[in-house]
């Protein structure tokens, strides 16, 4: 039981690593009493809406019985045929209920604060209900994960789905590889976005790349990103 323990809570710590989306946060699972892990991302992508640069930090804190609290504060620079400079955040609180020994199911109710990232339809503060199940497994003795997340987001008259799916597994010591699509919106506003990143365990901190791209087919838009994150 206790080795299944820390196989759980290292596919957390991948998840918490792959999921490098804008809406990122650890999933299914909530952190134990008294830890935190911390993760912020830096973005530079290009296409039909310019160039952007974006940054994302998220917190998360373990306050016991499945129970945990998360912050995220979000903002980016769109240099296109207009200046666009938008920043924002979000306060939540997760309930994580165990599903077995490997698997997760997860609730949770946020509070948006700020500007939205959304687009220029989306304005003024809001809230989040989100739910999410998750499990971790073991090929040929290397750990990973499936997490999959849906969302309803509302900011005053603008409401927007969000679908999630994010897997990822360690290659090596110290190496995992992730996987992520999401989509949110609807209809011609409809933004479905893939990603692969990789990442490298330095022991106090792990470090990543990535790549994502707009395949909705309604826009053009992909770039770079850059990840860290740690766990205390």
């Amino acid at each position: 039981m206790a080795d299944k323990g820390i196989a759980l809570r290292g596919a957390l710590m991948l998840a918490s690593g792959a999921s490098l989306a804008p809406m990122a946060h650890a999933g299914a699972w909530s952190l134990p009493e008294g830890q935190q892990s911390w993760f912020a991302t830096v973005s530079r992508e290009s296409g039909d809406f310019g160039q952007a640069w974006r940054a994302d930090d998220f917190t998360e804190f373990g306050v016991g019985d499945g129970w945990g609290v998360n912050v995220k504060v979000e903002s980016e620079i769109r240099i296109g045929s207009t200046y666009d400079d938008r920043s924002g955040g979000r306060v939540g609180v997760q309930k994580a209920f165990a599903l077995g020994e490997r698997g997760s199911f997860s609730v949770q109710g946020s509070l948006l604060l700020g500007e939205s990232l959304d687009g220029p339809e989306c304005q003024g503060g809001g809230y989040e209900a989100r739910a999410a199940v998750g499990t971790s497994f073991s090929v040929f003795g290397r750990e990973g994960f499936v997490n999959v997340e849906a969302a309803r987001r509302v900011r005053d008259a603008c409401e927007r789905n969000v679908f999630e799916i994010a897997t990822g597994v360690e290659l090596m010591p110290a190496w995992t590889i992730g996987l992520k699509a999401w989509k949110d919106g609807q209809g011609a506003s409809e933004s479905a976005k893939a990603q692969i990143s990789t990442s490298y365990n330095f022991g106090g901190f792990e470090l990543g790349v990535g790549w994502r791209e707009e395949i909705s087919g309604n826009f053009s838009e992909k770039g770079w990103l850059v990840s860290v994150s740690s766990r205390f």
